[in-house]
């Protein structure tokens, strides 16, 4: 059994009753009809995974005739609901698993957080935990000291991503648990706090000026 990881499908989703928008003009995908590019990305899902195999959908599945889409696809499918996730019970059921924000697994001895969102943080991400993501269709930047990766199909030629590739990458990743020292971090807890008590102070000035103004108008 192999397990594929994908986000940000959008099968259906072309433009509304006005001509306007829809996923290819949204994200710029290189098709020239909504058929074309569901058609493409289902080809390419079906080339690479085997009806036994497992595969997380990072959000955004399709936008409209979710069964027809979910029984032209090979593989057990587990869904982390995205924003444009609206299906009814029908659809659902077809589905291995549904987690709504976020789903941690492990695999390969490592702790995955799979969300449709990309995270500043995640659980035991100082400890080297990975998370995958979609939602963004390429467009935040990936850097070589974070432990987290866009597996949405327009930054990986509209295919999903087999987990063997995603720990082959991790493993050139310059990461370690902080990369700033302990005299860098409480210096920038302290100018938070800092700025903090500045915002409180600001707040409970306005509202003291509001009552006692309240309270000299009713005398």
């Amino acid at each position: 059994m192999n397990v594929f990881f994908t986000a940000d499908l959008h099968l259906g989703h072309g433009q509304n009753k006005k001509g306007y928008g829809g996923i290819i003009h949204h994200a710029h995908r290189p098709f020239p009809d909504t058929d074309s590019m569901d058609n493409a990305i289902i080809a390419n899902w079906n080339s690479m995974v085997g009806h036994g195999d497992h595969v997380w959908i990072l959000g955004d599945f399709a936008w409209k005739n979710h069964v027809q889409y979910i029984h032209r696809l090979k593989g057990k499918k587990f869904l982390v609901k995205g924003s444009h996730d609206m299906m009814n019970t029908n659809a659902l059921r077809l589905f291995a698993e549904i987690h709504i924000g976020m789903a941690q697994r492990s695999f390969d001895g490592k702790i995955f957080t799979l969300t449709h969102c990309a995270m500043r943080v995640w659980e035991r991400s100082h400890y080297g935990s990975f998370n995958l993501y979609g939602h963004s269709h390429g467009r935040l930047t990936e850097t070589e000291d974070r432990l987290q990766m866009d597996v949405g199909v327009d930054v990986w030629d509209y295919k999903p991503v087999p987990l063997e590739l995603i720990l082959m990458i991790m493993k050139t990743r310059k990461h370690s648990e902080n990369q700033r020292s302990a005299s860098e971090l409480e210096a920038d807890v302290a100018a938070l706090a800092q700025r903090n008590a500045g915002y409180r102070a600001t707040l409970e000035s306005e509202m003291y000026q509001k009552i006692n103004s309240s309270n000299t108008m009713g005398k």
